[in-house]
């Protein structure tokens, strides 16, 4: 508690002295936001392959930070993060807002645009938007409200989505720039046939682009040029600055450089030796140049603090692959990409720059992220938030302008693609309660490339993968000292037990409740003693069954066929409710295969488990289907008689047990899961055996454990 009280003193006294300073002329703020751009793909953060000498200087007469994150390594919940101030899973936004996507941002939240607006700045939004228009579905018609207008820009003009999907015009303030009102903007779905308004010509050098799903405005479509996009957006947020007078100024330029497709304009292109994704960096560097010189033209570059960084991670797509083909590796030697929750796909470059605050060619290595802008933003126009307003928003004002003693944040949550892969950072540890990174699968190759296999093809080394694998005996979640590992080339999980429990307990306070199917019903109904769903963490017990290899085995089936006793399904079959499970995995007879439609209750047999010799105390499980006589799980003597038996309650949710092994310490037993039935509820499912004994070696048992129940 000292440590955090001090830090709290050195934060205040410095913060008083900066906003004193800044209070005698507040100081404008131009944030520009790039998309894509990894931690590799600048030189002052090691590129060689590309040259930015505009956003270089800005490291030289700034600050560089390099342990700085994204809210998310996916563009629309990081732009979320970046807005509200708030992890982007706790309102369930992982991927990128689809075209017919209303806002995603509440009107009534507070936004780092508000945070100005309430200090007398002026304020604008320029480039790509992503987040979404008007309420429920977006069907184009204007003028597109709610949106950026609403959360607190005074100005907007830019892409309404991403370079990469329609509709392919720009949008100022709330309305499709550039169309007439006899040629309205249509949406045609993702068939429009031959009725989809032309665009710009490219070729599959230039990188994905998906087909226009828009038909009319054609007088708006033609004023969108892929190769001068850049450009157009440089000239409108320059021009923007140009026009502000009395009052300080906020400008949020969010660049599409350097989303594919990759489309510089015609003097950028062949200038790197990386191919057209260096090309677009170059591009990117320009704009920063100009933004820059605008600054300096207008009188105010002293007084302004600018910011740069990225929405995530570089992505290994078309264009990434070419680059490393030349030699650029777009994440450095991080491990990852976009999308995944690997430090690639969200450690991002974050350079500050407010000449007589922020110290020169200075680096830090504090702990910081998307999401603490607001905070920050709020601390430097000396404004005070709620709890709530600041949501998980953290002040690093002091890590911009000082030197902190002491890390000023302790824990982030990163959210990659998939809930699964939800991640959290504590100090130099970082946990991540599954396998793999949560992102993008495909080979080198395609176009959504990333993953186990990308990782081995750009020679990145990691624990848990062999030849583009992860391993059949990798761990089920990881764990990572990133002081000593940043590139993660060794999951200690298994290393540190009570370091993976407290991690994977801290995760959990931040996890959302994740979605159901629709027509899913709920489970807070369910009678008996449900279990509660947890992540896959290591026992704190002698021993443990909780068949989070994805194996069988140890356990074998000693009588009838299984066709997939491992299942690993998040919902149930029926009712759609999601497994309360622990981990991913869990032993059932219920499931025929491991893409089966629907339960199969024909199945029938017996599964035991090895011999063990109790040390006394409980052993605690969990066990769901049916409770009928021929569905049960069973503690056996080695000699087959049954002990204790246990069963579901004709629900799918799986009851907690707790078993007292006192009377049987010392003595040989083994579980036996038992199905003799082919009725409704004819199947068991149990999981997670937790409890003290020494396990024996498999080997083969008197016919009493073949029979499916005691002589």
């Amino acid at each position: 508690m000292r440590l955090i009280s001090l830090a709290q003193v050195l934060s205040t006294l410095l913060l008083t002295t900066c906003t004193s300073l800044a209070a005698e002329q507040p100081p404008n703020v131009v944030l520009i936001f790039a998309d894509d751009l990894g931690y590799g793909d600048l030189g002052c953060y090691g590129a060689t392959k590309v040259q930015t000498p505009n956003i270089d200087q800005l490291a030289a007469e700034g600050r560089r930070f390099t342990d700085a994150h994204s809210a998310s390594a996916v563009c629309t919940p990081s732009r979320y993060g970046l807005l509200t101030g708030e992890y982007p899973a706790r309102k369930n936004i992982w991927g990128p807002a689809p075209i017919t996507s209303p806002l995603l941002v509440d009107t009534e939240k507070l936004t780092i645009a508000d945070v100005f607006k309430q200090s007398g700045y002026n304020t604008a939004a320029v480039g790509k938007w992503h987040l979404g228009f008007g309420k429920g579905t977006n069907g184009w018609k204007q003028p597109l409200r709610p949106g950026p207008l609403d959360l607190g820009f005074d100005y907007f003009f830019g892409v309404p989505l991403v370079n990469s999907a329609p509709p392919y015009v720009f949008v100022e303030n709330d309305q499709v720039y550039g169309r007439v009102v006899e040629d309205p903007l249509v949406y045609l779905g993702r068939k429009p046939g031959d009725k989809a308004s032309p665009i710009t010509p490219l070729t599959e050098q230039h990188g994905n682009r998906v087909p226009n799903f828009f038909g009319g405005a054609e007088a708006a479509h033609k004023l969108y040029n892929d190769f001068t996009l850049g450009t157009t957006l440089a000239e409108r947020a320059t021009h923007w600055i140009g026009e502000q007078s009395d009052k300080p100024f906020f400008l949020y330029l969010s660049t599409t450089n350097i989303h594919h497709p990759f489309t510089p304009a015609p003097h950028f292109q062949g200038t790197s030796q990386c191919g057209l994704y260096g090309d677009f960096i170059h591009e990117l560097d320009w704009i920063v140049g100009k933004v820059m010189t605008a600054l300096e033209e207008k009188g105010v570059a002293e007084n302004t603090l600018v910011i740069l960084t990225s929405d995530n991670g570089g992505m290994f797509n078309h264009g990434g692959q070419k680059a490393f083909e030349m030699g650029h590796r777009v994440n450095g030697e991080l491990l990852g990409f976009k999308f995944g929750v690997w430090e690639g796909g969200h450690r991002v470059p974050f350079i500050a720059r407010w000449p007589g605050r922020i110290e020169p060619g200075t680096t830090s290595t504090q702990l910081i992220s998307g999401v603490d802008m607001l905070a920050t933003f709020a601390a430097l126009t000396q404004q005070s938030l709620s709890k709530e307003q600041r949501a998980d928003s953290v002040n690093v004002l002091t890590a911009l302008m000082g030197d902190p003693e002491f890390p000023l944040r302790d824990t982030l949550v990163l959210c990659p693609n998939k809930p699964t892969h939800l991640a959290i950072r504590k100090g130099k540890w970082v946990y991540i309660g599954a396998q793999g990174a949560g992102g993008f699968k495909g080979g080198p190759g395609d176009h959504a490339a990333g993953g186990p296999v990308c990782a081995s093809f750009v020679g990145s080394v990691n624990s848990d993968i062999e030849d583009g694998r992860i391993q059949p005996d990798a761990p089920p979640a990881q764990l990572y000292d990133l002081d000593a590992d940043l590139n993660q080339t060794r999951n200690l999980y298994s290393d540190y037990p009570e370091r993976v429990k407290e991690m994977s307990t801290l995760l959990a306070t931040y996890a959302p409740p994740r979605p159901r199917p629709r027509n899913a019903k709920s489970n807070a109904a369910v009678p008996g003693n449900p279990a509660k769903k947890t992540a896959a963490m290591p026992s704190i017990r002698a021993a443990s069954f909780d068949f989070e290899s994805g194996k069988l085995k140890p356990w074998i089936v000693t009588k009838g066929n299984f066709g997939h006793p491992i299942g690993s399904r998040d919902f149930f079959f029926g009712d759609k409710g999601e497994y309360n499970k622990q981990g991913k995995y869990y032993l059932t007879t219920l499931e025929g295969s491991a893409d089966a439609a629907k339960g199969s209750d024909s199945q029938t047999g017996v599964i035991v488990s090895p011999p063990f010799i109790p040390k006394g105390g409980p052993m605690t499980f969990r066990v769901g289907g049916g409770s009928g006589k021929g569905t049960y799980v069973a503690l056996c003597t080695a000699e087959g008689a049954e002990l204790k038996k246990a069963h579901g309650i004709n629900n799918q949710m799986m009851q907690t047990v707790d078993w007292d092994l006192t009377p049987y310490a010392g003595t040989k037993l083994f579980l036996k899961v038992v199905d003799e039935s082919t009725s409704g509820w004819g199947h068991i499912t149990v999981d997670n055996f937790q409890f003290d004994a020494e396990v024996l070696l498999q080997s083969s048992e008197p016919a009493a454990l073949t029979a499916g129940s005691a002589p």
